[in-house]
């Protein structure tokens, strides 16, 4: 028993294991503040999204511990096979009984009654297949960067065809960056990037233009396409400096997917400008202490998995912060660790706690 204990105590870093915890139950508790009348409405239980986000936050702990001892080097050994099942899955989505709609798009399949979003663990694959290939051979040969580029390509278009437009970017962006950091000639992904652009924008769906429409003009659309921005705007209005309380905010009420894309407007109307700050700031704090962090590590193959453990994590972040304060069109994408989501949360809390025996292993 010893042992274990020494096992599990030894060289953690436990200021990040900290900061993932705290993120995770602020994330709880803007959670409950969120969904309560609208739960207690439809359910007649004002905590039905806190126990259900609570049993997945659960079991991303006990992952979180479980994969901070498992050393990471097992991963580049399972890349290729966890890599094809992950895309596997994706295919899934888009089978009639298996995969799930909602809303018009196919994101889920249906395991034992459980609802699981394949585009997250796919990412993760995305990152352990590149990590791989720019560990070994030529770190910079043509037909590797041909590859790797074919691959992020694939997994992009497979996500935008469910349809998620939103994640599809956050995939590019993440990859791109990625690939910039193992040695892909940036000039080329640039180039790729501005010649790409156009085939994005003639495959956009009516919904996806209107999005667009909102975002350059929300006052014109704020009865239609716009509608949710425009509630999000009087969150922050009605938030101010200080904010209502915590669970205090009304206007919400008029906000969907408070609970998921939105739940920034909540913190905003509820603990104000300080609670956006500090938010923000945590997540910037894991972002620049885990990057400066893995900078020390001398493995290339372990740093590239942790450095796109964080890309993912923070352009994820960001999206969803530019969306929500009207930086950005509507693109459906959650805020990490804080949003309602069971596979998102089980998957982030897994992915760190790879990052955390990156850190200890090296």
């Amino acid at each position: 028993m010893k042992r274990v204990l020494n096992a599990l105590t030894s060289k953690t870093d436990y200021f990040l294991f900290f900061l993932i915890l705290l993120l995770v139950a602020l994330g709880l508790n803007i959670l409950l503040a969120s969904t309560s009348f609208e739960a207690q409405a439809s359910f007649g239980d004002p905590y039905y999204f806190i126990k259900r986000q609570s049993i997945f936050v659960l079991l991303g702990c006990l992952a979180l511990i479980i994969f901070s001892q498992i050393p990471y080097k097992l991963w580049e050994k399972v890349t290729w096979p966890f890599f094809a099942l992950s895309v596997i899955l994706l295919f899934l989505v888009f089978i009639p009984g298996i995969g799930k709609e909602a809303g018009g798009a196919h994101r889920w399949i249906v395991i034992a009654g459980i609802s699981v979003q394949p585009s997250d663990p796919v990412r993760f694959a995305l990152i352990l297949v590149l990590a791989r290939m720019y560990t070994h051979g030529d770190p910079g040969g043509p037909l590797k960067n041909a590859v790797a580029l074919g691959f992020v390509v694939i997994i992009a278009f497979l996500i935008k065809k469910e349809p998620d437009l939103g994640t599809s970017i956050q995939t590019m962006l993440f990859s791109g960056l990625l690939l910039v950091m193992a040695g892909f000639p940036i000039l080329i992904l640039l180039i790729c990037g501005i010649l790409g652009l156009p085939l994005v924008l003639v495959t956009m769906s009516a919904y996806q233009w209107d999005r667009i429409l909102a975002f350059l003009n929300p006052y014109k659309y704020r009865f239609d396409s716009a509608f949710q921005l425009i509630a999000s705007y009087k969150s922050f209005l009605s938030g101010g400096f200080w904010g209502q309380g915590l669970g205090e905010g009304l206007k919400r009420h008029n906000l969907q997917a408070r609970h998921t894309d939105f739940i920034l407007a909540v913190v905003a109307e509820d603990l104000g400008t300080i609670g956006i700050i500090g938010i923000l700031l945590l997540y910037c704090t894991i972002c620049i202490y885990g990057l400066m962090r893995l900078m020390k590590v001398e493995d290339k193959y372990g740093r590239l998995v942790g450095t796109g453990i964080i890309l993912l994590f923070i352009v994820q972040a960001i999206m969803n912060v530019a969306v929500v304060m009207g930086l950005l069109p509507t693109t459906g994408i959650n805020l990490p660790l804080i949003s309602y989501g069971g596979t998102s949360i089980l998957s982030y809390l897994a992915m760190f706690g790879i990052l955390l025996n990156i850190l200890k292993e090296s």
